[in-house]
């Protein structure tokens, strides 16, 4: 998952729009837009911002981005071990 379908999936559980988003990061809807579509990934300035209004940790919305690919190979077992119980309890907790 990218970080902009991350976001996208927290601002539909949160019930917030691109719109409300652009308007609490002081950002335009354009770049929101391109944010959640994967065009631009944003600074970490924007992320925290973002962080702030969707009450989901920098660390969490970058954890859920992590795939099987991004590990390297001696370290796999271990993650497809962990991440499935590490992603269910991230978004129990979050209610993500």
């Amino acid at each position: 998952m990218t970080i902009g379908e991350v976001i996208k999936l927290l601002l539909k559980k949160k019930n917030i729009t691109q719109l409300q988003l652009a308007e609490k990061i002081g950002k335009s809807t354009t770049a929101v837009s391109q944010i959640v579509k994967g065009q631009y990934y944003p600074s970490i300035d924007t992320l925290e911002k973002i962080s702030k209004v969707i009450d989901v940790p920098v660390p969490v919305m970058q954890f859920l981005t992590i795939s099987d690919n991004d590990v390297p190979d001696d370290k796999k077992q271990l993650y497809n071990l962990l991440a499935p119980s590490m992603n269910k309890f991230l978004k129990e907790i979050f209610e993500i």
